[in-house]
């Protein structure tokens, strides 16, 4: 019997994604369950376990390849022996730049680079099945012939990141509110508890586990932005659950801080070094990146003053936080040196109201200016 291998659907907005590499070559055996190829989604690499068991009967798309999800990718078959299904060989096409018609055997990856960037694919040497050229031997090929200058496609995470991004300022009017906070209390705070948290649990308490507790409060006490905006729906979530986004090398990655409203500052610091230290180490599972409700974007550590972001779709929120810096202060009529940060709130008008964002950001800066609000669990 042959079954078919499909590209599944890890996403909710993805329509593709990219194979990074299969586990299995063709002929080997593979058992129902077994991690059969790795893809790259917007969020994570991801290994796809194998529908069936059997041998590894046929590979139609390889490294490098960008395939739609549904599409069949591969079989599997009860013996090497069995037929595969008619047209299940990919189709063979002409390079265009050859003076004679000749069939070349690339991915649909690899045509398209070469299309890009001028290359003619029949000078090159194919490293995949039956001399099929893959993306990387496009690629080698570039280097090698001493293109004077470079050309970085958009693949995997950083690809679906543009998509999306593109699509929440194409779909979503965003709208902006800016507000500065003191936070000298915070950092007296934060210094006492210190050593006292680190010494009894390991982790280093940070100013973006307070935002993240102050945020995860004022959430519950505005539920119209812990919400997603779908099919012209507004969805209230019953969950807070914090998307914090971090800097990786292939580009930005949002793990979540679940049920953030229901942890105390303590537990909020745990998870989130955990998170940040799997998302550098690209050890991430897929439940780590899922129903985040809201996000927060804190660039303070890159000494940048302060920002406006674009929001997660489909979030109808996002709160950007710049650094902490001294500045001066009138208190009490008195010139005073404060502890000040910069933070700005971006939603989506559609679902959020400017007066909505504005008591909302105005309750989020309240719990940073008082921190003793965060230690209390009422």
């Amino acid at each position: 019997m042959i079954a078919k291998i499909i590209m599944p659907k890890l996403g909710e907005t993805m329509e593709e994604h990219e194979i990074i590499g299969w586990l299995k070559q063709e002929g080997e055996p593979i058992e129902k369950g077994e991690p059969l190829f790795e893809v790259i989604t917007d969020k994570v690499n991801f290994e796809v376990e194998s529908s069936a068991s059997g041998f590894l009967r046929k590979i139609l798309s390889n490294e490098g390849d960008t395939v739609a999800v549904t599409e069949t990718i591969g079989y599997i078959a009860d013996s090497m022996e069995e037929e595969l299904p008619q047209g299940s060989d990919k189709t063979e096409t002409p390079s265009p730049a050859s003076g004679e018609i000749k069939k070349i055997k690339a991915s649909p990856r690899a045509k398209k680079i070469a299309e890009e960037r001028g290359i003619d694919l029949s000078r090159i040497a194919g490293s995949g099945p039956g001399g099929r050229i893959t993306r990387k031997d496009v690629e080698d090929f570039q280097s090698s012939d001493q293109t004077p200058s470079e050309v970085i496609p958009l693949s995997g995470m950083r690809k679906a990141m543009a998509e999306r991004l593109s699509r929440s300022k194409r779909e979503a009017p965003h709208f902006y509110l800016q507000t500065e906070v003191d936070m000298s209390d915070a950092v007296r705070m934060r210094q006492s508890l210190l050593e006292e948290i680190e010494k009894r649990h390991g982790v280093r308490l940070s100013y973006t586990d307070m935002i993240i507790k102050s945020v995860a409060q004022a959430l519950t006490e505005f539920p119209m932005l812990n919400a997603t905006f779908e099919d012209g729906e507004i969805r209230l979530s019953g969950q807070v659950n914090l998307g914090v986004a971090v800097s990786v090398e292939e580009g930005l990655i949002v793990p979540v801080v679940r049920e953030a409203n229901g942890k105390t500052l303590r537990q909020i610091t745990q998870e989130k070094t955990g998170l940040i230290a799997r998302a550098k180490a690209n050890q991430l599972a897929l439940e780590d990146l899922s129903d985040g409700t809201f996000t927060l974007s804190n660039l303070g550590m890159f000494d940048v003053d302060g920002f406006i972001g674009i929001i997660n779709p489909p979030q109808v929120g996002l709160l950007a936080v710049g650094r902490i810096k001294e500045m001066p202060r009138v208190i009490d009529r008195q010139v005073a040196i404060r502890e000040v940060m910069n933070v700005s709130l971006s939603i989506d008008h559609r679902a959020v109201s400017g007066a909505y964002g504005a008591q909302f950001l105005s309750r989020v800066k309240e719990l940073l200016e008082k921190p003793y609000l965060l230690l209390m669990e009422l």
